[in-house]
Formats: C-alpha cells, sequence, structure tokens
C-alpha cells in the first residue's frame, strides 16, 4: 500500500513530494516510511543564511578560515598537474618514446572534466560537500602518482584522466577555471564581494605561474627524475591539502537536496544525456585530431568518427530539449534572464583561447627562439603570471563596479582577442614585441576565463550554484578541448609540410651541396644527434646552424595559422559581451550558506 501527497509552498517554486514505502514484516503489520523527494529548484533562495537585504557579513572562526584556505590551495592542486604536463610534453613523449598522440596527454584532462561536471552538483547532494572534496583530493593524489610513476601512454593517459576528476568536484581551471570547491567559499560569501572573494582564491596559483621555468630546470638538471619532479611535486602539495581539508572542511549541505532521499536525486541524473555527450564530443575530437593529420580528412576513418560525433552531439540536443525528464542544464538556471547564457558562450570561447596559450606558448619558446632551458622559463613567465593577474583584478573589478560588469569584461574580451591575434605577426626576430603581445593576451585571457563564470554564479539561484558552478567549468574544458584540437590540426598539418621545406631551403642557401639535401634533412629532423658520427658531403656547423634557424621559421609560420584562428573565436566572445545585461540587481548581501 502506497500513498503520495504533494504539497505546493506558497513561497517557493520547489514542489515536495512524500512517499510511503510499505514493508510488510513477518506479523503481516504494515512499517510506513516516509521519505521526501526532490522536484523542483528553490528559485526564491528561501534557504539562504542571510537575505538580500542583510549586512551581509560572515562569522569567520579558526577552522573555517583554515578550511578556506585549504579549499583554495584544493583550487591550486587541481590545477598544476595540467601546468606541468602541459610544458613537459616534450619530455614526455621523448622520455616515453611516445611519436604520435602525445595531444591527448592534456585532451584526456580536460575532456574528463567535461564528462564528469555536469553531475558535480547530484553527487555533492547525494554524499555531502566533504566526502565529494575528500574523494577528490584522493583522485588527483592516485592520478599524480600515475603520471609520475607512468611508463607507457595508457598509465599517463589514464593519470591525467583521473587527475581531472578533482578539478570536476572543484570548480574551474588553471590561472582561469576556479574550481568548484571554491564554490563552497563562494557561496559564503555576500554576494556583492563574491567577486572580491574569487579574486583571493585566484591568487592562491601565482607561486605555480614559473610553472616552464620549473619544467626546464628539473628536466634539464636533474637527469634520474627530470620532467617527472612535476607530478611529484603536484603529489605533495595535493596531499597536504587533503590532509588539511580533513581536519576543517565540515561544510553545511546546500539545500537544493537537505533532507531528500538518495534514490529521489539518483533518478534525477540524467545518464542518457551524459552518455550523449561524453560519446559524441570524445568522437568529435577524435577526427578534428586526426583529420589531416594521421589520417586525410576524406578518409573514411575521419569522415566516420565525425559524422557519428556530431549525430550524437545533435541527439543530445533535442534529448535534452524535447524527452530528457531532468535535463543535464538544469532551465532554471536560464529562467527570467539570459546573462547565464551569454556569459557561457564568453566562456566557451575564452576556453578556446586559454588552451592556445596554455599549450602552444611553450612551443614558441622551445622551438621558435633559442632553446637556452633558463630563457625558456622566464619567457612563459610574463604570460603566466600575467593570465592569474587578470583573473585576480578583473574578479575584483566585478565587485568594485557592479554596475559595469558588462564593460569589464567586455575590455578582457578585447585585450585577449586583439593581442593573442597580433601574435601572427611573432617571428624568430621580435622575441620581445612576442612576450609583450603574449603578456597582455594572457591578461585579458584571465580576465574573460574566470570573470565570465563568476558573472553566472552572480546571477543563478542559491539551490544549483554547485551545478552551475560545475556547468561553467565544464563548458570551458570543452571549449578548450575542442579548441585545442582545432589549433593542434591546424598547426601540425602546416608544420608537417613546412618543416622539411624550410630546413633544406635555409641549408641550401648556407651553401649545402643539393645532392646531399635529403639525407641531410631527414637526419637533421629525426636524428639530429647523428650528424656528428654520419659523414655526408658539405655539412660544416655553419649548415647546421641554417637549418636550425629554417626549423624556427618553419615553427613560427604554422603557429601563426593558430593565432589568426583565435581571432573568430574571440569575435564571437566581444558580441556576446555587448548583449550582457547589468548584473547590478544581483549583486546584494545575501549568504547562502555558512562554510563550517
Amino acid at each position: 500500500m502506497a500513498e503520495t501527497r504533494r504539497v505546493d509552498y506558497a513561497n517557493e517554486k520547489q514542489e515536495v513530494s512524500y512517499a510511503e514505502n510499505a514493508h510488510e514484516p513477518a506479523d503481516s503489520s504494515l512499517d510506513l516510511q516516509k521519505e521526501m523527494t526532490l522536484q523542483g529548484v528553490d528559485m526564491k533562495n528561501t534557504h539562504a543564511v542571510k537575505g538580500d537585504d542583510s549586512d551581509g557579513k560572515i562569522i569567520w572562526s579558526v577552522r573555517s578560515i583554515f578550511a578556506a584556505i585549504f579549499l583554495a590551495a584544493l583550487y591550486t592542486g587541481s590545477q598544476i598537474i595540467l601546468y606541468f604536463t602541459g610544458g613537459s610534453l616534450a619530455f614526455i613523449a621523448a622520455d616515453n618514446n611516445i611519436t604520435t598522440g602525445i595531444a591527448w596527454l592534456p585532451t584526456a584532462n580536460i575532456l574528463a572534466i567535461a564528462a564528469a561536471c555536469p553531475y558535480a552538483g547530484y553527487l555533492q547532494d547525494l554524499f555531502g560537500k566533504r566526502y565529494i572534496a575528500l574523494f577528490g583530493s584522493f583522485c588527483i593524489c592516485v592520478g599524480c602518482a600515475l603520471v609520475g610513476s607512468g611508463r607507457s601512454y595508457a598509465q599517463l593517459v589514464a593519470g591525467t584522466s583521473l587527475s581531472s576528476l578533482e578539478a570536476t568536484y572543484s570548480d574551474s581551471d588553471r590561472h582561469g577555471h576556479f574550481r568548484y570547491r571554491c564554490c563552497h567559499w563562494r557561496i559564503d560569501w555576500s554576494r556583492w564581494y563574491r567577486g572580491y572573494s574569487l579574486a583571493l582564491v585566484t591568487a592562491f596559483v601565482i607561486p605555480f605561474c614559473p610553472y616552464l621555468i620549473y619544467v626546464e630546470m628539473w628536466s634539464h638538471h636533474d637527469t634520474t627524475v627530470g620532467w617527472r619532479w612535476g607530478p611529484w611535486v603536484s603529489l605533495m602539495f595535493n596531499g597536504i591539502v587533503g590532509i588539511g581539508l580533513a581536519f576543517t572542511y565540515f561544510p553545511h549541505n546546500q539545500t537544493r537536496a537537505e533532507g531528500f532521499s538518495r534514490m529521489a536525486i539518483l533518478k534525477r541524473i540524467d545518464y542518457i544525456g551524459g552518455l550523449l555527450s561524453i560519446t559524441g564530443l570524445t568522437l568529435f575530437l577524435v577526427s578534428l585530431q586526426a583529420g589531416g593529420y594521421s589520417h586525410p580528412w576524406k578518409s573514411s576513418y575521419v569522415l566516420g568518427t565525425l559524422l557519428s560525433g556530431l549525430a550524437l552531439i545533435a541527439g543530445w540536443i533535442v534529448w535534452e530539449a524535447r524527452f530528457a525528464r531532468h535535463p543535464m542544464i538544469p532551465r532554471e538556471l536560464f529562467k527570467g534572464q539570459r546573462i547565464v547564457g551569454l556569459a557561457y558562450v564568453v566562456a566557451f570561447t575564452a576556453g578556446m583561447n586559454f588552451f592556445s596559450i596554455l599549450n602552444f606558448f611553450p612551443i614558441t619558446f622551445t622551438s621558435v627562439y633559442d632553446p637556452v632551458p633558463i630563457r625558456i622559463g622566464l619567457r612563459g613567465l610574463g604570460p603566466g603570471l600575467c593570465t592569474a593577474v587578470g583573473a585576480i583584478v578583473f574578479n575584483a573589478a566585478l565587485s568594485k563596479f557592479p554596475y559595469h560588469t558588462r564593460e569589464v569584461l567586455l575590455l578582457a574580451v578585447v585585450l585577449m582577442t586583439t593581442f593573442a591575434g597580433a601574435l601572427g605577426a611573432s617571428t624568430p626576430e621580435n622575441e620581445s614585441m612576442t612576450l609583450a603581445f603574449g603578456s597582455i593576451a594572457g591578461f585579458g585571457v584571465g580576465g574573460v576565463l574566470v570573470p565570465a563564470a563568476t558573472i553566472a554564479m552572480l546571477v543563478c539561484p542559491d539551490a544549483i550554484i554547485t551545478t552551475a558552478a560545475a556547468l561553467s567549468l565544464s563548458i570551458r574544458t570543452v571549449g578548450g578541448t575542442i579548441g585545442y584540437s582545432i589549433y593542434y590540426n591546424i598547426f601540425i598539418t602546416r608544420l608537417t609540410k613546412k618543416l622539411p621545406l624550410y630546413t633544406a631551403e635555409y641549408a641550401v642557401k648556407a651553401g649545402l651541396p643539393l645532392s646531399s639535401e635529403e639525407s641531410f634533412v631527414g637526419l637533421f629532423l629525426i636524428e639530429p644527434a647523428k650528424l656528428a658520427t654520419t659523414p655526408i658531403p658539405g655539412v660544416t656547423p655553419a649548415i647546421v646552424a641554417a637549418a636550425t634557424r629554417g626549423t624556427q621559421w618553419a615553427y613560427s609560420e604554422s603557429l601563426k595559422y593558430v593565432w589568426l584562428t583565435s581571432i573568430a573565436f574571440g569575435s564571437v566572445a566581444v558580441i556576446c559581451t555587448i548583449l550582457l545585461p547589468s548584473t547590478a540587481k544581483y549583486q546584494t548581501n545575501r549568504v547562502a550558506v555558512q562554510i563550517s
């Protein structure tokens, strides 16, 4: 015998039903158990700790202060493995004899984030923020250990993928992807000060901004451990953070599912949507990375994966719009305003530009200019530091100028688009200009990557802020994944053609006999160390130096198209930012929950 009763509270747009489950023991008596099931979302934020008109002040204890510090450190910890991996790709490939597919290491990391993010809110509802935070910290520690000890391609991919699960339950990205667990700190501040609080959280990443210096130093000066210091440092850092969270982080439950049964929450998870989206996205990315590089664009491999991926993505859109009872992206997130949708589009394009700088700037520093280890690290310091500073400055500006959030974001988008595109003018002869343009572009990227998602957090209902934060991360990482795949295909396709041509051209101009051209270029590009022991007529140190200069120009000309392509995506962000309404009415003194 079962009966269901529905109550519609006058002050909430949230429907609650009570399901009475009958259990019949041996004596045939009925044991009725009442469980609450979640049917809607509290759109009026009735469970906030303090209302919109409150003083917005927070009561901080010693434990909550340390919890906030460890949460901010967890945000940093979730990023550094991606920094060190992205900056060490050449060393990883050489150490593990990986000839193709090295680009899948960062791609696997961000693809796993995109796959798991939509479920972060539900998992928090099921198990609580504390246990999800600790589980995430454990995942990144295991992932770092797998990468650090990795001797095979499969283990490295598994490690980078597993370490990204922590980032999924954090909230955002590197110099800008602010991670999900930081959301707990965010909602412990009033909405008026959320920009300031996120600026402080982002500041914790500054010690790791010189990651290229670290990579170059331990890769060239330590022949036993080398690049593996990156994941080991990440492991030590995250281990300390995990222990700190275990002793300090005891958050209150979020109102979205407080008091509701786990079965009710499990039934609301969109499993079909998740399967369609991640499968479609993976196939789509496989086609983008293979097309024109490992397989011709017209090959059955590329066309099959491309069309299958697009079909699954289209199926996911139809499923979410027409058939999903509880969509992966809650409709309440966009109800009554268009700010969140536009902010997500801006974040998507920012993710595309962010990953172009994150992954292709190290190539510029090592292949376009003289590869002196310390100088490579110093070249990367400006753009890396400026990206973090940009995220801090523009986040703070959102709170400082609450009536001008559109203008604040527009300035960052214009800087990002203009100077990232201007990098197309980079050559081996204008290193200073490249560093200046890259630093300003990084400042703009930082000013878009985090603040765009911050704007979405300002206007969404408190009850779905964790889901909204996770979705913002997912959208940015999907943008970054697609952008990186597009950029990588553009780059590697042109480099494959230009590298032997430019090498031969500069070597011949320096005096290399035409009869030695083929043998010299092949050996120079594949096994340059053998040049000293292999006699090739006409080869001199001057010829080798000229060929090296030719490779620098080949890389420069190939990278040019990456930077020029970024202009198109940046222009979309500019248009969406111009259309962005004001967020002033949402920036109140309401405080959603206490951190502990």
